[in-house]
């Protein structure tokens, strides 16, 4: 009953990533011409994943002040933002900031926090980057465990 889509177990696993997306590219030119390894990719197949993705992940863990993770993922692309523009442009890509954030419905927990400051805003800006948030809710206290397995 209580458990949705939206429900993530017992640990908060908060993490955010920049990612390069489209129907298929080869990943390993985003590689070259960035200089920067991905942590994960994933390649179009039938029936899943439906997209080819280049991601570049930070992982925040239980910390509830995603603003420094933000902070550091900025420190990494600012600095490249003329070529993920080439990049974009040349083989047809979107860039996205993701985040994939979990709440803890324990009341004593702190809610996750973050904030977009004017340099993530201009960098969003000058490279088109769309930003999504996933929520889920974590269960560190166990209200959820023995309700609708």
């Amino acid at each position: 009953m209580y458990k949705t889509l939206t429900y993530s177990g017992n640990e908060c696993n908060n993490y955010l990533y920049f990612s390069f997306d489209a129907e298929y590219f080869d990943t390993e030119k985003i590689t070259e011409e960035l200089n920067i390894e991905p942590t994960s990719v994933m390649i179009k197949k039938e029936p899943v994943p439906k997209s080819t993705a280049w991601k570049h992940e930070i992982i925040a863990g239980n910390d509830t002040d995603m603003e420094s993770y933000l902070k550091q993922l900025i420190d990494i692309f600012e600095p490249k933002a003329a070529i993920i523009n080439g990049l974009k442009n040349k083989y047809n890509l979107t860039t996205r900031i993701q985040f994939v954030i979990d709440i803890d419905i324990n009341p004593e927990s702190s809610t996750p926090y973050f904030g977009l400051n004017k340099r993530t805003v201009n960098f969003l800006a000058k490279t088109g980057t769309e930003v999504d948030f996933d929520l889920y809710k974590t269960d560190t206290i166990g209200l959820l465990q023995n309700s609708d397995e």
